[in-house]
């Protein structure tokens, strides 16, 4: 009898278990998809489809950072300022150097940021993010969803 109340106990605990896991991934999880497209001399020639997002918070700015766990320096964000407006950056491939969109040289540059849940003092950061921009030497399309960056 007490094998039967250990076997079920611990059927038990699994399943509160994975519930839980369940629940917290359906509050707290996080979700990317879309990708951008990067051509021209001053960023080169590139698609970036990000599998891992901070919130600005991380950073001080309102915004979202992306970046793929295949290469960490080509990095996208996004950034809404309220003095210089709606901003994107990405880094140069093989540099250390960014290059920054904005303005009049987008013809598209929509952003709709919601904040969410406050975990170990960072604020999470959902929406997503439509882009078309084109200077003398580089261009960036592309559209982003994503939830409860961190």
């Amino acid at each position: 009898m007490n094998a039967v109340r250990l076997g079920f106990g611990l059927v038990l605990a699994v399943v509160i278990f994975v519930g839980a896991s369940l629940l917290w991934n359906a509050l707290f999880g996080v979700s990317l998809s879309g990708s951008l497209s990067a051509s021209g001399q001053e960023v080169g020639d590139w698609v970036l489809t990000p599998d891992i997002c901070e919130s600005g918070d991380r950073r001080s700015f309102f915004g979202v950072r992306m970046f793929t766990s295949h290469d960490s320096r080509l990095a996208f964000v996004y950034v809404e300022d309220p003095l210089q407006g709606r901003g994107v950056t990405v880094n140069i491939p093989g540099t250390d150097s960014g290059y920054r969109f904005g303005g009049q040289a987008c013809k598209v540059l929509d952003g709709s940021l919601q904040r969410g849940a406050m975990i170990n003092q960072v604020r999470a950061v959902s929406g997503t993010i439509d882009v078309d921009c084109q200077t003398d030497g580089a261009s960036l399309r592309g559209h982003l969803t994503f939830e409860n960056c961190q």
